[in-house]
C-alpha cells in the first residue's frame, strides 16, 4: 500500500501571508522564510528576513513551527524542501506549506531526503499546474504519493547516512565563509595604514576584458570541460566551476578565456539590483558578456585586488542604473574610475603571505562540498527507495566525512 504526505505527517498547513517588514536592528526576533529562502534541502537564513517578537507572533499564530517540522515550496520553484533545526524561530510567507511528521511513523530528517529525491520531485512537478507560474496546491500536496516508507530504524540509519554529508558541508561552508571574513578585515585594518598602501585607480590596475557567449546553437561548442562564467552562474567568490561549459571550439568562437588569478564581476543582470557578484578564478575559465574581467598587471596580487574591489561594493552598487525589465547595469567608465588601496614593495609581499593561505582554504573547501554534494545525490535516491543496503553505503560516506 502506497503511503502519502497526510497518512505521515500530523499536520499540514498552507501559510497566508504576503510579506513581512524587517526587524529594526536590534529587535530581531526570528525570520520570515519564503520560497526564495529553501534551497537543496536547506534553509537560507542569510537570505531571509528577519522579523520583530510582534510579527513573528501574529505570523504563526495558527501554529508556530517546531523543531523537525518541513517547509515545502508550492511555488517558483516548487518542491524545495527544508527542515527546522533546534532553536529555529520561522514564521512562513505564501506559497509554502508546513509539514510536521508523525514522529511514531517517520524520522523527519529521513522524509526530508525522501522528498528531495528524484521521482518524487518529478511526481510534484508533474502534478504543478498554472501555464504562467506552475504551482501545487494543497490537494496535491496532502495526496503527493511517497511510495512504501522503510521501519524507523532504517528511516534513522539512512538519514544518518546522508545527513553526515549535509553536515560537512554546512562546516565547510562556515570555513570557506570565515576564511573569506577574516581575509576581508586582514585587508581593511591594513589597508587603513598610510605606510607602503597607495590609492590607484581600478583602470590602472588591471586589463580589462570583454566576453561573449559562443552560437547556443552549434552543439559542439558547448557540454565541454571550460566553465562558462555568466551573471547568473557567478555566485561563489571562488570561480572554478560552472553549470555550463564550453569545449575548446566555444572558447575560440563567441567567447574569451582567462587564466586563473583573474578577477570577474558582473556588469549587467538583475542580481545587479541587489548585490555586487565579484569573483576570483581559480582556474582557466571563459566568460559572457554580461561579465567583465581584470587580469592584474605584474607586481598586482590578484587576491588582493579582488578584496579590495569587494571592500568597495556600497559604492560599486551606487553606479547601478536600470536597464529595463528590472535589470541593473554597471557603467564601465564608473567603475573604473573607482579608486582603490593597493599595498606596494615589501608590504604588497607580506600582505599576499598572510591572504594566499585563507584564499586557498575557502576555495578548497569550496570544491570539496561539490564532491560531496554530487555524493549525496548520488547516494540519495538509492538509499531512499531501498536499491543500496545501508552496510554497503557507510564505508564510502565515512570515507567522506
Amino acid at each position: 500500500m502506497y503511503q502519502t504526505l497526510s497518512d505521515v505527517c500530523n499536520l499540514i498547513v498552507d501559510s497566508e501571508h504576503k510579506t513581512a517588514p524587517a526587524a529594526k536592528p536590534g529587535a530581531e526576533y526570528g525570520y520570515s522564510v519564503g520560497t526564495p529562502h529553501i534551497r537543496n534541502g536547506r534553509i537560507l537564513f542569510d537570505e531571509a528576513i528577519p522579523v520583530d517578537e510582534k510579527t513573528y507572533s501574529a505570523w504563526t499564530a495558527r501554529e508556530v513551527p517546531q523543531e523537525g517540522d518541513l517547509i515545502l515550496s508550492r511555488e517558483a520553484p516548487v518542491g524545495q524542501v527544508g527542515r527546522i533545526n533546534a532553536g529555529q524561530r520561522i514564521c512562513l510567507r505564501q506559497r509554502t506549506v508546513l509539514l510536521r511528521p508523525a514522529s511514531e511513523y517517520v524520522n523527519s530528517r529521513y522524509l526530508l531526503y525522501a522528498l528531495m529525491a528524484p521521482a518524487i520531485q518529478e511526481r510534484m512537478h508533474s502534478k504543478a499546474s498554472g501555464s504562467t507560474v506552475p504551482h501545487l496546491n494543497i490537494k496535491e500536496v496532502r495526496s503527493l504519493r511517497l511510495g512504501r516508507l522503510p521501519g524507523l530504524p532504517e528511516q534513522q540509519a539512512v538519514a544518518e547516512m546522508l545527513g553526515a554529508l549535509d553536515d560537512k558541508i554546512a562546516v565547510n561552508e562556515r570555513i570557506a565563509e570565515t576564511s573569506l571574513d577574516l581575509a576581508e578585515a586582514l585587508y581593511i585594518h591594513k589597508s587603513s595604514s598610510s605606510q607602503g598602501w597607495r590609492d590607484i585607480r581600478l583602470a590602472d590596475t588591471s586589463r580589462w576584458l570583454s566576453g561573449g557567449t559562443p552560437k547556443t546553437s552549434e552543439p559542439s561548442y558547448w557540454d565541454g570541460d571550460i566553465p562558462w562564467i555568466s551573471a547568473v552562474s557567478l555566485k561563489s567568490p571562488w570561480i572554478d566551476d560552472s553549470d555550463r561549459k564550453v569545449t575548446p571550439e566555444g572558447a575560440e568562437s563567441g567567447t574569451r578565456l582567462v587564466p586563473a588569478g583573474t578577477i570577474i564581476f558582473v556588469v549587467r543582470g538583475m542580481s545587479l539590483t541587489s548585490e555586487f557578484r565579484v569573483g576570483l578564478t581559480r582556474r582557466e575559465v571563459a566568460f559572457g558578456q554580461d561579465c567583465k574581467a581584470l587580469t592584474p598587471h605584474a607586481g598586482i596580487d590578484a587576491p588582493t585586488l579582488f578584496l579590495a574591489i569587494r571592500s568597495r561594493t556600497p559604492e560599486i552598487l551606487g553606479f547601478v542604473d536600470l536597464a529595463g525589465h528590472g535589470t541593473g547595469r554597471l557603467a564601465t567608465d564608473r567603475i573604473a574610475n573607482l579608486s582603490v588601496r593597493l599595498p606596494d614593495g615589501s608590504a604588497a609581499a607580506e600582505f599576499s603571505q598572510f591572504v594566499a593561505p585563507l584564499a586557498d582554504r575557502a576555495s578548497v573547501t569550496k570544491r570539496e562540498n561539490r564532491a560531496l554534494a554530487a555524493l549525496r545525490d548520488t547516494l540519495l535516491p538509492q538509499l531512499v527507495t531501498g536499491k543500496l543496503r545501508i552496510k554497503d553505503a557507510v564505508r564510502v560516506v565515512e570515507d567522506a566525512v
